[in-house]
């Protein structure tokens, strides 16, 4: 592996010891088995079905519809609780969920709409919602055909206005990351809704080109050696995609850095991001709250396609370092678009120079719309990002 020289900062203060900042890990207690349900059908559309948490920690869950059936698991089934009402409400009590209004507690209750869809939070949803207990508090998670769902991934990614083949990549892409996913986990849901899985936008962001690029692929998805790839995307990859391993220390199959160069029209192709010195040593004391003192910082280490994998600072106590991941998610996502950056000074801020937005593993979507703009289809898109992968049906 190449590494460029590192390079510094002088950071002109000192700063005095702070209290130590305490991390928290969210720690699930399985308090109990989630049964597997049969599909409740929409449209026809008979996929797997994908559970998707909406919301967690709640002290209170209120579900609307036109005609809503509330079932609750108990003794090894389901078994009517309440039906025909309009809008109904959950609380915890001693463990379990109380049914609100009502002398009915149960571990679980699955909502289902008698005829049209569910709304909880102001949004509508396809499929079924289920409220559980845990830790003393409400989750809630909608279960709906894998299909369906991938109907209101689109617009949440991309947008739909792309080259078809660019939406039909996105597509096959999304697909197979959550089929991953189903396989592997095991506890209440399979995926989120937001960047930590994928961006599920919802019924309301459904439109005819999201349907017509679903349908079109139905069921395609991406292996590599017959075994079914976790495909990684990101918005924009400044030229040049990266590996796993050289992200996340991992291997991960036909996900290797390949040439892009179909993304300068994105929106942080290229991007400068001016930070005050306390900004930067708010994120050092996250990592080593012990420092008393910086003195620079600057990049210890890149990949070999010029992404940081790791900075240094020095402190009162020597050289420190991090993972210039971690470094971006304490400063934030947006805020910080990738750690394909270099650092420089003007006046007494910081200015990070970089290109692209995302870890830049896998598909670049930027790039993918480009190519398509370019003439491929989107199995040629899939391939060219996905170096070695086959692309075929699972259902």
């Amino acid at each position: 592996m190449s590494t460029k020289p590192p390079h510094r900062i002088i950071l002109n203060f000192q700063f005095s010891i702070l209290n130590s900042l305490l991390s928290r890990a969210l720690v699930i207690t399985v308090l109990l088995a989630i049964p597997i349900v049969t599909p409740l059908p929409v449209r026809g559309d008979s996929s797997p079905e994908i559970r998707l948490l909406l919301d967690e920690q709640l002290p209170r869950v209120v579900v609307s519809g036109d005609s809503i059936l509330v079932e609750m698991w108990d003794k090894g089934g389901w078994q009517p609780a309440i039906n025909r009402v309009r809008s109904v409400g959950f609380s915890p009590m001693r463990g379990e969920v109380q049914l609100d209004g009502a002398a009915i507690v149960a571990p679980t209750f699955r909502i289902k709409p008698r005829n049209g869809m569910l709304r909880y939070g102001g949004r509508p949803f396809r499929g079924y919602l289920t409220v559980l207990i845990n830790g003393g508090r409400l989750l809630v998670v909608s279960q709906m055909p894998l299909e369906s769902y991938l109907v209101g991934v689109v617009n949440g990614e991309i947008d739909s206005s792309w080259p078809m083949d660019a939406v039909k990549a996105q597509v096959v892409a999304a697909r197979s990351y959550a089929l991953y996913q189903m396989k592997v986990q095991a506890l209440y849901y399979d995926l989120k809704t937001d960047v930590s899985s994928q961006v599920y936008a919802g019924f309301d962001s459904e439109d005819e080109r999201t349907r017509e690029a679903v349908k079109a692929t139905r069921g395609q998805v991406l292996y590599k050696d017959e075994d079914l790839i976790q495909t990684f995307f990101h918005s924009s990859c400044g030229g040049n995609t990266t590996s796993a391993r050289e992200v996340w220390g991992m291997a991960q199959p036909a996900q290797d850095g390949v040439y892009c160069g179909e993304c300068e029209e994105a929106p942080y192709a290229r991007w400068n991001l001016p930070l005050e010195a306390g900004e930067i040593i708010r994120v050092v004391k996250a990592f080593f709250p012990g420092v008393d003192e910086v003195s620079s910082m600057g990049v210890h280490r890149r990949s070999r396609d010029g992404r940081i994998q790791t900075l240094f600072a020095e402190t009162g106590k020597g050289r420190v370092l991090f993972d210039a991941g971690e470094f971006r998610k304490e400063m934030g996502y947006r805020r910080l678009p990738s750690t394909s950056f270099s650092l420089g000074m003007s006046g007494d801020r910081i200015i990070l120079t970089g290109q692209g937005y995302g870890h830049g593993v896998g598909l670049c979507q930027w790039g993918a719309r480009g190519s398509a703009l370019r003439g491929m289809d989107y199995k040629q898109i899939l391939r060219k990002y996905y170096v070695g992968a086959e692309i075929k049906r699972a259902y």
